[in-house]
């Protein structure tokens, strides 16, 4: 979730459908159609949205690297 948590009641239908509330599925930014991931672990169901296409390229790049990665990769360049 984005910011604090929401914590709601919702239902499930006959044909096993999840029917999350709305202020629920605004807090997730989960608009009608969207493709979601569902992750079901000691009785608790996480739902995450899969970005599209464009909302994926849109987001900054970035990579996750250690503090010693770095320190040997600009080891590296000022060693040139």
């Amino acid at each position: 979730m984005r910011g604090t948590a929401t914590k709601a009641s919702g239902r499930v239908g006959q044909k096993g459908e999840l029917f999350p509330p709305k202020e629920v599925r605004e807090e997730a930014g989960l608009k009608p159609g969207d493709q979601v991931i569902y992750k079901a672990d000691h009785g608790r169901i996480e739902v995450v949205k899969i970005p599209g296409l464009r909302e994926a390229f849109s987001r900054r790049k970035t990579a996750k690297i250690t503090f010693e990665e770095f320190e040997s990769m600009t080891g590296d360049v000022l060693d040139k």
